[in-house]
């Protein structure tokens, strides 16, 4: 298990690093322009089994990371979640060391990718009202 949560700190220490930043983190502690957002699932009995392990909005794609050590597989939970996500057009992975790599690549790719935003943007201005406030800036 410890070698699993050393890789987690080393891919949060990326997304950190590319401006996708922990839920709660403080804007003075942001050391680049934010392009996203996730936050870390904590297995446990208050928590539903499965559910990957991060949680991540990256330039408005849902991408979600179940991670694991080199030698650790997935349960059937969590291949069957992740196999959903990808089926409802979100980025699901089970990601390990050995793909860091890839890993670094895809999301320099879902950072640039422009083809969603100016569909999705004007749907927000639309659908942003008193009973539905789709906050901009806090």
């Amino acid at each position: 298990m410890a070698s699993e949560k050393l890789f987690e700190k080393k891919v949060e220490k990326h997304l950190h690093a590319i401006g996708v930043y922990q839920a709660g983190t403080p804007s003075h502690r942001m050391e680049t322009d934010q392009i996203g957002w996730f936050t870390k699932i904590w297995g446990g009995g208050y928590q539903k089994s499965g559910i990957p392990d991060l949680l991540c909005c990256v330039n408005g794609f849902f991408v979600s990371v179940e991670l694991k050590a080199s030698k650790g597989r997935p349960s059937d939970l969590q291949k069957m979640n992740t196999a959903r996500i990808n089926r409802s057009n979100g980025i699901g992975i089970v990601l390990y060391p050995e793909g860091f790599e890839n890993f670094k690549e895809l999301m320099k790719k879902v950072i640039t990718c422009k083809h969603h935003i100016q569909e999705l943007n004007s749907m927000k201005d639309v659908h942003s009202g008193t009973g539905c406030d789709i906050l901009m800036t806090y």
